[in-house]
């Protein structure tokens, strides 16, 4: 759920900055990147939790990989829809896109650090 949390309120904090700073904003456009991104982001981190208690850890590298492709995997079909669809301001969708694309990256790479840091502490007490 914090997954969920700290992306709604950085994406709307993204959002607000963009649309006052960056000519061409579209509103529609980024809400849709940012839910695109939140549905992504908390399928992702609930694969890795599960995958996480039923395989070793050295394992989880894969698991984090594999994530990781299918991530940008998707953002670029994403993208790729957008650049067919509207076909105008590309350079700004991109812009914003590329912004939430690295701040759900930050919040995915913590998690996942807390997620290792839970595994080794549980190890420990066995």
């Amino acid at each position: 759920m914090s997954v969920l949390f700290l992306g709604l309120i950085g994406g709307v904090l993204i959002g607000t900055l963009l649309y006052h700073f960056e000519d061409g904003f579209d509103l529609n456009w980024y809400i849709a990147s940012l839910f695109f991104f939140l549905i992504l982001e908390v399928f992702i981190v609930a694969y890795v939790e599960s995958k996480s208690h039923k395989i070793e850890q050295k394992k989880l590298v894969n698991i984090y990989m594999l994530t990781k492709v299918v991530k940008i995997l998707l953002a670029l079909v994403f993208a790729t829809i957008y650049a067919l669809a509207v076909k105008e301001n590309i350079k700004t969708f991109i812009l914003n896109f590329s912004s939430l694309y690295v701040f759900f990256l930050i919040i995915e790479s913590s998690t996942f650090v807390k997620i290792e840091k839970h595994l080794k502490e549980k190890n420990k007490e066995e």
